[in-house]
């Protein structure tokens, strides 16, 4: 049996509630506590062995008429990487529709604890209020799945929020290439080659008018494990460009992803960050 459920703007607090009271496992293991069944505690969250939740952050509007929604998730382990193939166990239900949907979930991040609008998708003007696109995720046992809607309780500001003054950085992949602000994101025009064991230089240009943003990386897919040198850091937009250095233990197809935001807590209120993505063929 899937559960579906959805998740509102919340505060940060309030997610720990909503996920536990709400989400409930198709079938669990001697290790894993029930959704079901837990409060909040510290022992929702443990090293090994809980589930990734799957959470619809809400949707906005593009000016060709266009909506786009934003899927995040949250890992429940503070050790585990996950990781969940595309098919039965990670999926959308309309495939109708482009979408980079992850299939490495990191560990649960300490300072902003769920991972925020990792992958969009965008669907036509006249796609209906009544209609719903379902991410489901099956890991450690259990089934659980959102529904994004095109509801207006779940409008978000984007690219800027004039009420709280956020502005997404501007973020470009080459010097002089193409520059985008928001969380539809950028993508490498094409795959980066790289060679097992050997490190690889991603750079990305940000502007902002903050002297400072915070920017993250994080292996978003791929068949192996990435190493980076510094998985989140503070740029300083005077320099303008930033520099991670990403190792591959497997060859095959990777997409890395960055998010840059002026302020890490401003996470919290779901606005704004920029979303790039370096697609990488990694070879022996």
């Amino acid at each position: 049996m899937k559960i579906r459920t959805q998740m509102p703007k919340l505060s940060l607090a309030n997610i720990f509630l909503v996920v536990c009271s709400t989400l409930i496992p198709v079938m669990t293991g001697a290790q894993q506590i029930d959704l079901s069944q837990q409060t909040w505690s510290a022992e929702i969250i443990r090293d090994h062995g809980q589930p990734v939740i799957p959470l619809f952050d809400g949707w906005y509007p593009n000016e060709d008429g266009t909506r786009t929604m934003c899927f995040s998730y949250f890992n429940m382990n503070r050790e585990e990487a996950v990781d969940i193939h595309l098919g039965k166990d990670n999926h959308l239900s309309d495939d109708r529709f482009k979408a980079l949907v992850p299939t490495h979930f990191d560990p649960l991040p300490p300072r902003y604890r769920h991972v925020f609008c990792a992958f969009t998708v965008t669907v036509p003007e006249d796609f209906g209020q009544d209609e719903r696109i379902t991410w489901t995720l099956t890991s450690n046992g259990q089934t659980l799945s959102v529904p994004g809607k095109l509801l207006a309780p779940y409008v978000l500001d984007e690219p800027a929020s004039d009420g709280r003054g956020n502005l997404a950085p501007l973020v470009k992949l080459s010097p002089n290439g193409q520059n985008i602000r928001g969380r539809t994101g950028i993508h490498t025009p094409q795959p980066i080659a790289a060679t097992v064991g050997e490190t690889l230089a991603l750079t990305a240009w940000i502007e902002h008018p903050n002297e400072e943003v915070w920017v993250g990386w994080s292996h978003h897919s791929g068949p192996g494990k990435v190493q980076f040198d510094q998985k989140e850091h503070q740029v300083k937009t005077l320099i303008g460009s930033t520099q991670v250095q990403a190792t591959f233990n497997d060859p095959g197809e990777y997409v890395v992803r960055m998010q840059t935001i002026d302020n890490i807590a401003a996470f919290e209120f779901y606005c704004c960050h920029t979303n790039a993505y370096f697609h990488i063929n990694v070879s022996n």
